[in-house]
């Protein structure tokens, strides 16, 4: 339902748009357009009535009618797509052609090419309104209406199982059911205490219920009443209170169905004052489902406890903040556990059957420790007469594949379509389109945004940037552990994410049967070959030989939407031109051989391009290696030479292409929002200050493109900007580039490239700070010293920078920044007398919540009483001959709130008894802390550089007192 839902919300605005006076449309074709958009508004409002239905209270009938207006919605805007484009193309050519007769001529075919594309789409709109009238009257015919309006039928809740599970059966659940309990029972020896609710949080199917019911009858007799309840999706409220009034209070005659919820709710309170009490409430949802539960609950000195088990993070913050909380992250079963899980559901014993090792190790990788998979999965192999390696592999190959039909796999996908179920509609479209990514693919979260986006599945919303509402939805999925995050950033996000084997499955299962998506490899297309819109082609290389897949000859390439390519080399790839309404195109690992630059250049819906591909230039680098020739360089941009008929592009990515230049015609890209290019920095082209559209550039290479630093100060909806090459301008080129960032006031991240020094510190003249900046990160350029307008960046949230001295004033200037979170310093020379830099207390750094220091000197640096409250992650690079009287201080202690230390020890210059004494005074520093935190690393940095060339220099210069049979071969270093 969502997904015509989200086609509906994406047409109807640009029918709406169609009706403009610039289209010049007439007005009988105008009159049949209202009448369109007035039926497609009035289809939303009965699509909004059938989705409030459980799914599987939904009819086939209605199914089909959904689906068929889905199809219709679609042909829709892609023939609205193909008339705006036509038209506003020679709007452009109108505009921008030349005088006299050329002109005239240009003028004369442009106004031909407009009557024929008003023509086709007057045909267009006769044919859609003849399609629409049979949906309507397809739904009249079989009265769907009255269909939707059917009783529900009574469905076994498939998760009650688990509630039931014999203990015998349990593998790998003592070690998380006693970290849990000693979370609990933390400081109850008296039974004395505050309330304290635990929430235990993780994807569908990773045993939260079971672990929750194994502590539950463990602690049960340690409390005066207990009580253990299940939230649905669509939670019965006063049913759940009833449950726990009758459990509470041990009477089954009480007629609590009769109370209202508010009775429920003070009989309840009432019932528990001054009694220890022990509840579960198990699966809750939703934010506001907890916020009613809460309401029952006693906020007591005598000890009860409250569990929580969600698959959302949000709900569990919030239930976690009750009384003295805390959050338990459920973690998959390890390995060995998982095994003997296995085992145990197919033989019934925990034995190894070594001849289907690999194809068990290879099923068990795919289920990821999640108990639910590798019981559905054991139990329907153990079903099976023939327990063969072979079948094993096949089985293997299906999963995550959404092809595998049988009950157990389908109880499995049962229990995680619920999370997909409690999916906002606007968040359901975006989770399926995951489904174009290959197995365990790591994808980047930006690019991810920036696809969502292009495929119109972000909504805008008044005064908000799109991709910041995007950026959110990758949060939400997220927090609802649909996708796992990974590689989180300084600023606590995650820069990608991977799919878990088994939700694949479940949203490839769920997107071919709504024909969302279809995937090719080369064994077979999965999906029916009909109207396809979105297409992934999937070519892996096996034992160094490409696999060749050919996409069927049926599949009309023309309602191809979306268009990814992995890896390998496509053999049946058609021309591009034949995707005509393409809005999404990336290739990856793709020769740009077989990309012709007009048949890219004729892709005029496309909005997104992402190319991480093999030049032409480098397959003629392999042919001309004999010959040492180098290829010319312009033929490595011969792909892209008429990208500037693209006027509708938003992303170019070009991040995977090893390119030197960019084409002239890059500037024509009026609605160009991200540019995109490899790290090293490329040349642009003169006229770059005309993309005014551009909210992020990376990277500017600025030592070849000097220039373009003038036209950066056109570029005012800059968010993002990347430079390279910084340190090798002159400073006149600095002052220009520090006059242009004046004009970036949406400016929230800068980031530089490259090597050596640079002052950015510049007070002979004036410019504006960019106020609104978040992030700076210098890179490997290192700084004379702190730029003096780093006290004016208010909204500075991660800064790394490298400084060739740092003074004692600097470090009040970094710390009265007032939401300063993260900060790498690198400090060649601290400049003060005592050679001692002191963090101090007074309200300095009081956001920060990491702080990465490393210098090189004899210096020091200090941590005062009350220094850096918020500060969890400590990580400090230090010579081990810092020696400050008898010993080295740090303060440690001093830092209220840390968890994590990471140590890395200069050795350089180090007598063996210094590195020895610096290692252990300070793990004697981090025991003595109260908080106990973790110390994660602890080595000595220039061993790790170059251990053996640093040890033959130590016995040498008698600096260290290894033997010389030690030296006979390299020693190890970890």
């Amino acid at each position: 339902m969502e997904l015509a839902a989200a086609a509906l919300r994406s047409l109807i605005p640009k029918l709406g748009a169609l009706l403009a006076n610039k289209y010049k449309l007439q007005k009988r074709v105008t009159g049949e357009i209202r009448f369109l958009k007035a039926e497609m508004i009035s289809m939303q409002a009965a699509l909004s009535k059938v989705s409030k239905l459980p799914a599987h209270q939904i009819d086939d009938l209605i199914k089909i009618w959904v689906q068929d207006l889905k199809e219709l919605a679609y042909d829709i805007e892609d023939s609205i797509d193909d008339f705006m484009v036509h038209v506003d193309a020679h709007m452009c050519i109108k505009a921008s052609s030349l005088k006299g007769f050329r002109g005239f001529i240009d003028r004369s075919i442009g106004l031909l090419t407009t009557a024929k594309t008003r023509h086709r789409i007057a045909i267009d709109i006769k044919d859609i309104k003849s399609r629409l009238h049979e949906v309507v009257d397809r739904r009249a015919r079989y009265n769907l209406d009255g269909i939707a309006a059917e009783p529900a039928t009574t469905i076994i809740d498939p998760r009650l199982p688990a509630l039931y599970e014999d203990a015998k059966m349990l593998v790998g659940i003592d070690g998380s059911a006693q970290k849990l309990t000693n979370l609990l029972m933390e400081g109850q020896s008296t039974k004395e205490g505050h309330l304290m609710v635990v929430s235990i949080v993780g994807v569908g199917g990773l045993g939260k219920t079971t672990l929750a019911n194994s502590v539950y009858q463990r602690l049960g007799g340690q409390f005066e009443c207990q009580a253990f309840v299940s939230v649905s999706l669509k939670p019965n409220l006063k049913q759940i209170f009833s449950s726990i009034w009758r459990q509470l209070s041990e009477d089954k005659c009480t007629n609590s169905g009769e109370k209202d919820l508010q009775e429920l709710i003070d009989g309840i309170r009432k019932f528990l004052k001054d009694k220890r009490y022990l509840i579960v409430i198990d699966d809750v949802w939703n934010e506001s489902a907890w916020t009613i539960i809460k309401c029952a609950l006693i906020e007591d000195n005598v000890g009860s406890r409250v569990i929580v088990t969600t698959r959302n993070f949000n709900v569990a913050k919030l239930s976690s903040s009750l009384a003295n909380g805390a959050i338990y992250e459920q973690e998959p079963l390890s390995d060995a556990d998982s095994r003997r899980l296995f085992n145990k559901r197919i033989f019934n014993e925990d034995g190894i059957h070594y001849e289907l090792e690999e194809a068990s190790g290879k099923i068990l990788k795919k289920c990821g420790g999640l108990p639910l998979a590798i019981i559905s999965i054991a139990s329907l192999l153990a079903s099976k007469p023939n327990k063969t390696k072979y079948e094993w592999y096949a089985l293997c190959d299906s999963i995550g594949s959404g092809l595998e039909k049988d009950k157990d796999m389908d109880n499995m996908r049962g229990i995680l379509s619920l999370s997909y179920g409690d999916l906002p509609s606007y968040l359901k479209p975006c989770l399926l389109y995951l489904s174009i990514f290959p197995e365990d693919y790591v994808i980047g979260r930006g690019r991810l945004v920036r696809r969502w986006v292009a495929e119109g599945f972000v909504d805008k919303k008044q005064g908000r940037n799109v991709y910041d509402v995007g950026h959110n939805y990758f949060n939400e999925l997220v927090n609802r552990s649909m996708i796992q995050p990974l590689g989180i950033d300084e600023c606590g996000s995650a820069r990608s994410c991977r799919v878990h084997d088994v939700i694949l499955d479940l949203i490839i299962s769920l997107s071919t049967e709504e024909n969302f998506i279809a995937r090719l490899d080369a064994a077979q297309l999965k999906s029916p070959v009909c109207k396809i819109r979105r297409l992934s082609l999937q070519v892996s290389k096996e034992d160094g030989e490409d696999e060749q897949a050919i996409l069927p000859a049926t599949v009309n390439k023309s309602h191809v939407r979306s268009l990814t390519i992995f890896g390998g080399f496509f053999n049946g790839m058609p021309p591009l031109s034949r995707f005509s309404i393409l809005r999404v195109l990336e290739l990856y690992l793709i020769s740009t051989r077989n990309i012709h630059s007009k048949d890219l250049g004729s892709l005029q819906h496309l909005r997104y391009l992402a190319l991480s591909a093999k030049l032409e230039s480098e397959f003629l680098e392999e042919e001309m290696v004999e010959s040492e020739e180098r290829p010319p360089k312009n033929k490595e941009t011969e792909f892209l030479k008429e990208i500037g008929n693209l006027q509708l592009l938003r992303t170019l990515d070009l991040r995977g292409a090893r390119i030197q230049q960019l084409p002239r015609s890059v500037v024509s890209l009026r609605e160009l929002e991200y540019l995109l290019v490899r790290d090293y920095g490329v040349a642009m082209p003169n006229g770059i200050g005309n993309v005014r559209s551009l909210q992020e550039l990376s990277w500017l290479d600025v030592q070849e493109s000097a220039n373009s630093l003038v036209e950066l100060a056109e570029l005012t909806e800059l968010r993002v900007l990347s430079i390279h090459g910084l340190a090798r301008i002159t400073e006149n080129y600095i002052k220009i580039f520090l006059q242009s960032l004046s004009n970036l006031r949406n400016l929230h991240t800068l980031h530089f490239g490259g090597h050596g020094l640079c002052s950015l510190d510049c007070t002979s003249y004036t410019w504006n700070v960019p106020a609104r900046l978040q992030i700076f990160n210098g890179g490997k350029v290192t700084f004379f010293q702190l730029p003096w307008w780093f006290a004016k960046l208010s909204e500075l949230s991660c800064l790394f920078i490298e400084v060739r001295m740092l003074r004692q004033d600097d470090l009040q200037v970094l710390g009265a920044l007032p939401v300063l979170r993260f900060l790498q310093l690198q400090v060649n020379w601290l400049g003060t007398a005592d050679e001692k830099l002191v963090v101090g207390s007074d309200q300095l750094f009081s956001s920060l919540v990491e702080f990465q220091f490393k210098h090189y000197t004899t210096s020091w640096l200090v941590f005062a009483e009350g220094s850096m409250p918020k500060v969890q992650r400590l990580q400090l690079r230090f010579p081990a001959k810092e020696r400050i009287n008898d010993g080295f201080y740090i303060g440690f202690e001093n830092l209220a709130s840390l968890k994590k230390v990471f140590v890395q020890i200069n050795c350089e210059d180090a007598w063996i008894w210094e590195v020895e004494d610096a290692e252990r005074e300070t793990r004697d520093a981090i025991v003595i802390h109260p908080n106990r935190p973790s110390l994660e690393d602890l080595n000595c940095s220039d061993f790790v550089k170059a251990p053996w060339q640093y040890m033959k220099t130590a016995m040498m210069e008698s600096k260290c007192s290894w033997s010389s049979e030690s030296l006979t071969s390299p020693p190890s270093f970890q």
